[in-house]
């Protein structure tokens, strides 16, 4: 198998893989107290390699239904143990890829390890025993890789040549020791991601590296490395973090993992530009809402909406139960290529995927919760109690705090999963743009070459210590808490139902059960629409020299619009009124009764949600009759509630102006709505008293705002007023 180019496959193994009193076969977590990764083997209950010898070579008895199900308990017990007898063997039989560069003749060094634990939010430190490459062997537009072997902490013996091979990475460039400490946070987060996804069934599994901090505590300034397997394959890079998506031999379960991960979040997170070998991946990134963490490739929503334009849901995606996100017709037409490749794909759906945000997707069955997380779990996603993101949270860096503050039962470490299964078939790593390294190993640097995936473990019996604010390479670790079964259960349980689907109709659905405060503006799924009209309108989806797409960019803003975006709602008010709008200002639409019906309709909508403008121009309108669609008539009372709520807003600059673009001032308001009620029309009863009190308080915002002569007239027609008042 050695002399094969060899591509591996490790799936979920159920039941008898994971095990109920041990961890037989799991991956364990690099954040466990007294673990590395390793697998426990069933027979000497000794750790031994994680080896994908191991794992491809149990995956076809493990994954045979019908011949563990016909098999009895004691031959099932049987044929388990002889299979990891023979994988064991074999591993130990393979030889080391790296021993013509004689890494052990190169000087040990002694390091300090940092490692994450992406549900507690905590760190873990221990020390390592290391031999590092002085040149590196691959390099991208970031960083650079460096061959390198790591003593096990679970060998006692001292043999550099069986030692594990890894892959050290650092940036070319100097960067904040904090940015290695994000990459490592950024890349635990994907992993419970990958979790996740892998616990509703999909037809293939997936997961992300194990990556950790490396200090070299020996060396001038103690520089940081990343640390992580060297793997076998061919390395691709499927898709990016700015919308692209690889085609020759397309994949589908790389896309429906990102398509997954947005609807799984409830939208307020996707994890993009998956690479690595197969369904191992390394080096994704993560947008989220915000787009202010997991550094400068986090493009928020921005790169959320490069994703959806360039996705086609795949056959992985629907039998997940994930929902297409709106694409324009002539959208869609662009990605009548990708449907021709995603057929050609050769993945086969099981027929027992879980849908996404299924109720029977749980970590514990039968087991009973604290009351407030019982109760966290039951909400649904049409639920008021979920409609803002910081309700309930969806990311394990939210969740980490509550976990850590929780006292719950057991103190079993639990281990990850490590589950990943790739397509047996040829791929070309080709040239891949718009990617953070512009090289065929993306941002790792690693080229396309076998690689051999190594024994994690670790020298001796040192089990990891508490990270000090002294010794941790930032001020800001905390200390290292027990990562345990129950804490697990709860991070998948309360984001039980957090699911939201990527379609507008739906996301309709769940904000028409809000109130008008929370719906407004609340929806990152109408952010998303939103920047896919500002990418149409800067010319980001066609050549350079074609006209953007006017069509698709309106389609996008109407879809905004319903999800309550209010800048979507304004400008479509505006732009159906035939009044100036500064988004797609060069859009129009024809000038009808219809139309003006729509944007009268969209005008009254923001002016509700609280927009000023808005609220003075449905004011105007119902005053003066212009712009009122034919279905409305001229209503002074109307009119003098919109103007009240444009001057009950607070938002005034220190010269008494409204701060605000094409606004009026309180004075000149102020001074209409005084004309109103003295002369008392279309429905409006006459008030002199309520005239001259309002045209007084106009007066005193004129001579504030150094008007004094507008002062003076608004003065002179108060007293006019109070005069007819005594009449």
């Amino acid at each position: 198998m050695a002399g094969e180019e060899m591509m591996f496959r490790m799936e979920e193994v159920g039941s008898a893989r994971r095990g109920t009193e041990q961890k037989t076969g799991s991956f364990a977590d690099a954040n466990s107290d007294d673990e590395d990764d390793y697998y426990i083997c069933p027979i000497t209950d000794d750790p031994v390699s994680p080896s994908k010898e191991i794992c491809d070579y149990l995956k076809n008895l493990i994954h045979n239904k019908q011949q563990l199900t016909a098999a009895s308990p004691t031959q099932h017990s049987f044929q388990y143990k002889a299979a990891w007898k023979h994988a064991i063997e074999k591993a130990k039989s393979m030889p080391d890829p790296w021993a013509q560069f004689h890494l052990e003749e190169i000087e040990t060094e002694l390091c300090v390890r940092y490692r994450y634990n992406g549900v507690t939010g905590e760190w873990a430190q221990d020390q390592v025993y290391i031999k590092m490459a002085s040149q590196p062997f691959g390099r991208g537009a970031m960083r650079e890789c460096f061959r390198t072997k790591k003593l096990s902490n679970f060998s006692h013996s001292s043999k550099w040549t069986a030692a594990s091979n890894y892959v050290a990475k650092r940036y070319i460039e100097p960067v904040d020791r904090e940015v290695y400490l994000e990459d490592v946070r950024l890349q635990m987060e994907a992993k419970l991601w990958g979790e996740e996804y892998n616990r509703h069934r999909p037809p293939k599994q997936v997961d992300i590296m194990q990556v950790c901090v490396l200090e070299m505590s020996q060396r001038p300034g103690k520089p940081l490395f990343h640390l992580e397997h060297y793997i076998e394959g061919k390395y691709i890079k499927y898709n990016s973090n700015s919308g692209f998506v690889r085609d020759e031999n397309i994949r589908l379960t790389p896309q429906a993992f990102s398509h997954f991960t947005f609807e799984r979040s409830g939208h307020q997170l996707i994890v993009v530009d998956i690479q690595g070998v197969g369904d191992l991946y390394t080096d994704p990134q993560i947008h989220t809402d915000c787009g202010t963490d997991f550094g400068d490739g986090n493009l928020g929503m921005r790169g959320m909406a490069l994703f959806f334009h360039s996705h086609l849901c795949n056959k992985i995606c629907k039998s997940m139960g994930l929902t297409p996100f709106d694409l324009s017709p002539a959208e869609k037409a662009q990605l009548n290529c990708t449907s021709k490749l995603l057929k050609s794909a050769k993945t086969v759906l099981r027929g027992h995927e879980e849908h996404c945000g299924s109720p029977r997707v749980r970590t514990i069955s039968g087991g009973r919760l604290p009351p407030l997380l019982s109760r966290l779990s039951e909400t649904s996603s049409n639920d008021d109690a979920v409609s803002d993101s910081d309700s309930i949270p969806c990311s394990p860096m939210q969740f980490s705090s509550s976990v850590g503050k929780s006292s719950l039962g057991t103190d079993s470490p639990l281990g990850w999963s490590f589950t990943s299964e790739i397509d047996l078939q040829g791929e070309k790593n080709n040239n891949i743009p718009e990617h953070r390294d512009q090289e065929s190993g993306g941002d790792s640097g690693c080229p396309s070459e076998r690689r051999s995936e190594g024994d994690p473990a670790e020298h001796g019996d040192r089990k990891p210590m508490a990270v000090s604010a002294k010794s941790a390479p930032s001020a800001n670790i905390p200390s290292r808490q027990r990562l345990t079964e129950e804490k697990w259960s709860v991070f998948h349980t309360t984001r039980q139902n957090i699911h939201r689907p990527s379609c507008v109709a739906v996301e309709v659905e769940r904000l028409n059960a809000l109130d008008l405060e929370r719906k407004m503006g609340k929806s990152i799924l109408g952010k998303v629409h939103l920047a896919m009209v500002r990418y149409h309108e800067a010319g980001r989806f066609c050549e350079k020299d074609e006209e953007w797409d006017r069509d698709s960019a309106m389609y996008h803003l109407e879809r905004a619009a319903m999800c309550g975006e209010l800048e979507a709602i304004v400008a479509l008010g505006q732009c159906y009124l035939q009044l100036p709008h500064h988004i797609l200002p060069e859009n129009t639409v024809e000038d009808n009764e219809e139309n003006r019906k729509i944007g009268f309709q969209y005008l009254l909508k923001a002016a509700e949600a609280g927009d000023r403008p808005c609220m003075i121009l449905v004011a105007r309108a119902f005053d003066t009759g212009v712009s009122l669609p034919p279905d409305r008539t001229q209503d002074w009372k109307e009119a003098v509630h919109w103007y009240n709520c444009a001057l009950n807003m607070t938002d005034y600059d220190e010269g008494g102006e409204f701060d605000g673009m094409q606004d009026e001032p309180q004075y000149l308001l102020l001074a209409r709505e005084a004309e109103m009620y003295q002369e008392g029309q279309f429905g409006l009863d006459k008030d002199f008293q309520r005239a001259g009190d309002l045209y007084t308080e106009a007066a005193d915002g004129a001579m504030e705002a150094m008007k004094g002569r507008l002062a003076n007239k608004y003065y002179m027609k108060a007293e006019e007023a109070w005069g007819m008042m005594e009449e």
